[in-house]
């Protein structure tokens, strides 16, 4: 009579009943306490085809931490409050570097459009480092005084409507101002996303 042996191999044995497995999160904190109820728990993740969201407690369901997207963390670049004079040195530079061009063609007799072009950029240089100056200067005295700095740019901004509405000569400065002001937020964001991205690269 044929004999048939069992799928289990003699030579492994089985593993005892008693005998405790170690969990490869012994070390860790699988559980975090939620803001809200103030309960432990495993926040549970919220996604939106297949792109996380937010993370919930599955208790009360208030909202414990908000996932960025990539255009949401790509304007966070725009966004950056970073105290630094750094953007202001090299707008500055960059502001020498053309009024030095235009010395230069000025007094090799360069043709014109030469020195029209290096007129131009030492403007709007110059225009943008004293921008980037003034937004620097409002970010540190927010911080100095411990304040948020969404308050100081509402008053400006109130300011300046309240300017526009008594002064009419004034209009085209403050114009001019306001798109300085834009074009050194595009510049200094997008040199501060591109050397974001080369710094995650490497």
């Amino acid at each position: 009579m044929p004999s048939y042996q069992s799928n289990y191999s003699k030579s492994s044995p089985r593993p005892l009943q008693g005998a405790p497995i170690k969990s490869n999160y012994a070390n860790q904190h699988t559980t975090v306490n939620c803001h809200a109820c103030n309960r432990s728990m495993v926040p549970r993740v919220i996604s939106y085809y297949g792109q996380p969201l937010r993370s919930i407690c599955p208790f009360c369901g208030s909202t414990f931490m908000k996932f960025t997207s990539g255009f949401q963390r790509f304007m966070q670049h725009f966004y950056t409050r970073s105290l630094s004079f750094a953007a202001f040195r090299w707008l500055t530079l960059v502001a020498l570097c053309f009024g030095l061009l235009g010395s230069v063609s000025d007094w090799a007799k360069l043709p014109v459009n030469l020195s029209l072009f290096a007129a131009f950029g030492t403007i709007g240089f110059g225009l943008m480092a004293l921008a980037e100056l003034f937004v620097q200067c409002v970010e540190r005295t927010a911080a100095r005084l411990s304040h948020e700095s969404n308050y100081y740019w509402a008053a400006s901004v109130l300011f300046l409507m309240v300017t526009t509405n008594q002064r009419d000569d004034l209009i085209n400065y403050l114009l001019l101002f306001s798109v300085v002001l834009l074009v050194r937020w595009v510049i200094v964001g997008s040199v501060r996303a591109l050397s974001g991205s080369k710094s995650h690269s490497t």
